[in-house]
């Protein structure tokens, strides 16, 4: 017996299972959550040995995800059901942020208050952005005469000099990306959010691979547990989650920005009204993706909540 105990005192705890997460893009506001929770220990303490992959955009995302490149992804639900819709063996486990942030971004004083207000005027957007298919839509559910439009495709780093300058009334994007810098420039601009006009669909989710959920259900649903109240923490201490998202990443764009946008706007995103709790859309949003994006029925098979953790971690 005593023999045994021993033998039991010096063996090894047993080792952290690996997990690799691909963000959407490089560690910023809407991956923050992930970060601080890596930071605070709770992988760790799920016996969760994480590795954090930069990202090149939700759909590339989302298509590392589809080939098993990668174990979990966070990207746009819109781009995730894309190409779940084109047969890829991708299901949506967790939206982290229920409200989709991506608008139409224009100068205040630029006469686009309304879909409509779009014609005849000169529009960029990214070319494979996650925003494509949030524009489509939104063009069809508002009557939008899409002809009339000069789209200029463009890569989304330009959008602040042809905003500024005038050589555009518009650009598609988050307002993080585009508003923040303005405003910081001195700059005021407006937005309208696709989800307030004619396209609600689910944000910035977790995506991970059916076979891959079925291997290791356990490992998910401590990922999602941990990862969830990550964005907790960020909700409740905003500032010590931007102090350790540029402590471990400093090259994540300018601090400054990076704190504006999260209060601003990012930590509106995370619940709807309606929602039980961070992670958990209302059914209604899944209803009203799956129409925004053309699916129909066929959206119940793209997502789960069967990797939640049983108990409801609140909205902020």
């Amino acid at each position: 017996m005593a023999a045994a105990l021993v033998a039991l005192a010096i063996s090894p705890a047993a080792a952290a299972e690996k997990l690799k997460v691909t963000l959407n893009w490089t560690p910023d506001d809407s991956s923050i959550g992930i970060v601080y929770a890596d930071v605070l220990g709770y992988y760790k303490d799920a016996g969760i040995d994480l590795e954090i992959e930069s990202g090149k955009g939700s759909g590339s995302t989302s298509q590392l995800v589809a080939a098993g490149n990668t174990d979990v992804g966070l990207a746009s639900g819109a781009s995730a059901l894309s190409i779940a819709a084109k047969g890829a063996p991708v299901k949506i486990i967790a939206p982290v942020y229920q409200k989709n942030g991506f608008g139409i971004v224009s100068l205040k004083d630029t006469p686009i208050s309304k879909p409509k207000d779009l014609e005849g005027k000169t529009f960029a957007i990214g070319p494979a952005s996650a925003n494509v298919p949030l524009f489509e839509a939104m063009v069809k559910a508002n009557g939008v005469d899409k002809s009339t439009i000069n789209m200029i495709f463009a890569d989304d780093a330009s959008f602040i000099a042809l905003l500024n300058e005038k050589k555009v009334d518009a650009v598609s994007d988050a307002p993080g990306d585009q508003m923040v810098p303005l405003e910081f420039m001195g700059v005021e601009t407006k937005i309208m959010y696709y989800a307030d006009i004619g396209v609600p669909t689910v944000g910035m989710s977790l995506i991970a691979r059916d076979d891959k959920l079925k291997q290791n259900p356990d490992l998910y649903k401590k990922f999602i547990d941990a990862t969830l109240k990550g964005y907790a923490a960020v909700a409740k201490n905003p500032d010590a989650a931007v102090d350790a998202l540029f402590e471990k990443y400093p090259n994540s764009g300018k601090k400054d920005r990076v704190s504006v946008s999260l209060k601003k706007y990012t930590l509106s995103l995370l619940c709807l009204q309606g929602s039980t709790g961070l992670g958990r859309a209302p059914a209604e949003l899944w209803k009203s993706t799956g129409q925004a994006l053309n699916l129909g029925h066929g959206i119940g098979a793209m997502h789960t909540e069967d990797y939640l953790p049983p108990e409801n971690i609140p909205c902020p």
